[in-house]
């Protein structure tokens, strides 16, 4: 079955199907067509990162939503995915797009739905979408329909209401100093040191300055060594470090030591469970989710329920359990008292109150929690073979579990936003984690590569 939507919305290369102008027509036709069976008149609020492809999608899907007779498109520009998520919600759009691929280089490109309520769309609507896009497609009758709006509107306030959004978000008074910034030269550039700014904080920033192919190059989250020594040179107390869109951020402590995604829920379960607020006492992780932090929470008397990977799954799980804290590993937090999706600036913010409140530091609150060794690695892949109808692969995945001795995680699996097959091993030995990965690759490597030839 052929397929666009990942775990996060469609994404590709720009330019390149399914984001080049024929299929982007399709696209618009095909979320037209949804909106109208359920409102008369639809309002939709669109934004983007900063990658250089960015306004030409939202120009080419504009065209082709007025077309099927959409009139309210409201443009709003550079936004982080969240603070878009954040607009649809609050100003009462019918839709919310956001044109971004997240973490991906410059090249690639995606484009994300958000409901009048501001969650991601679920897996059902997207698939009556495609069904809709693969129709449009299949016909060829849409070539003559794209219409391209030469003056893109600007949308400031609404901005500006998700910045104030933001800053009414902090609790108490800012104690928590300087604080380092790597803005991955993306959506979170303008708004994130503005906010920090507001709030009272001595702000050193970093990769500050998108040009449109510079986003998430050698910046930003996936390289956080920048940042490291970032927080070095600036004498900061602690660091944080977007991704393109701005809705995960990983941190560093003033010590030089990496304060991911799990480390970010140990400390707000710890501090919301003090407070009364972790509600149903459960936080809600993923299958990578360090087992160390599961154990933790145990200890403290609190569940963690695993979701598949994606912070879509997360929240649903989280609506599912009514629980008010969950994330991934790579840095995608949902506090659900506040919003509706993580929100990178949004749980730096409330990560800088814990050190506010407490007078502690990132250092310390990471003395109390020591993850098992995890070691993620991928292969690329051209097709994506069912693994578990290959019986080499069944016994290559047994064999690894097995001398594990149920002392660790093994996790496979492809990604959902790019080519990859993604293999995970985590452990309480650092030599044995290392070799298992070593031979679990070589030894995918091999058998994938005789299924595929």
């Amino acid at each position: 079955m052929r397929e666009l939507f990942g775990t996060d919305g469609i994404r590709g290369v720009a330019g390149q199907f399914p984001l080049e102008p024929d299929s982007l027509v399709c696209i618009g036709l095909a979320v037209a067509r949804h909106l109208k069976g359920a409102t008369t008149n639809p309002r939709i609020i669109m934004g983007h990162d900063t990658r250089e492809s960015g306004p030409w999608i939202a120009q080419c899907l504009t065209g082709s939503l007025e077309d099927a007779g959409v009139d309210l498109i409201h443009q709003v520009g550079v936004i982080s995915t969240p603070g878009l998520a954040f607009l649809t919600r609050i100003h009462e759009f019918d839709l919310g797009i956001m044109i971004s691929a997240s973490h991906n280089p410059y090249m690639d490109n995606g484009i994300k739905l958000f409901s009048k309520t501001g969650f991601k769309f679920p897996d059902e609507w997207e698939k009556g979408i495609e069904r809709e896009i693969f129709a449009c497609l299949d016909r060829g009758d849409f070539r003559a329909k794209s219409r391209v709006r030469k003056t893109p509107l600007s949308a400031e306030a609404e901005v500006e209401d998700y910045i104030e959004f933001l800053v009414e978000q902090f609790q108490g008074a800012y104690r928590a100093g300087r604080v380092a910034m790597d803005v991955c030269n993306g959506s979170a550039s303008q708004i994130a040191p503005m906010v920090f700014q507001r709030l009272g904080a001595e702000v050193s920033v970093i990769n500050n300055k998108p040009d449109g192919k510079n986003i998430n190059q050698h910046c930003g989250s996936l390289h956080i060594e920048v940042l490291k020594e970032f927080v070095n040179r600036t004498k900061s107390v602690f660091g944080v470090a977007f991704d393109g869109d701005a809705d995960r951020s990983l941190f560093v402590t003033s010590s030089g030591r990496v304060f991911d995604g799990d480390y970010v829920l140990y400390a707000f379960s710890d501090y919301f469970k003090r407070q009364g607020r972790l509600q149903q006492n459960i936080v809600v992780g993923t299958v990578m989710t360090n087992l160390a932090l599961e154990i933790s929470l145990k200890k403290r008397g609190i569940s963690l329920i695993r979701a598949a990977v994606g912070d879509k799954y997360v929240l649903e799980e989280m609506r599912r359990t009514n629980a008010n804290l969950g994330g991934e590993p790579s840095g995608h937090v949902i506090l659900r008292d506040y919003h509706t999706t993580g929100d990178g600036i949004l749980t730096a913010i409330k990560l800088a109150e814990i050190l506010s409140s407490e007078e502690t530091t990132l250092d310390e609150i990471a003395a109390g929690y020591k993850p098992y060794p995890q070691i993620l690695d991928g292969l690329k892949v051209k097709e994506r073979i069912s693994l578990t109808r290959s019986k080499e692969i069944q016994s290559l995945l047994a064999e690894t579990e097995r001398q594990l001795h149920g002392n660790g995680r093994l996790v496979v699996r492809y990604s959902g936003t790019e080519p990859l097959l993604r293999l995970m091993v985590e452990g309480e030995d650092p030599e044995q984690v290392n070799r298992l990965v070593r031979e679990l690759k070589a030894g995918l490597e091999k058998v994938l590569s005789v299924i595929s030839s």
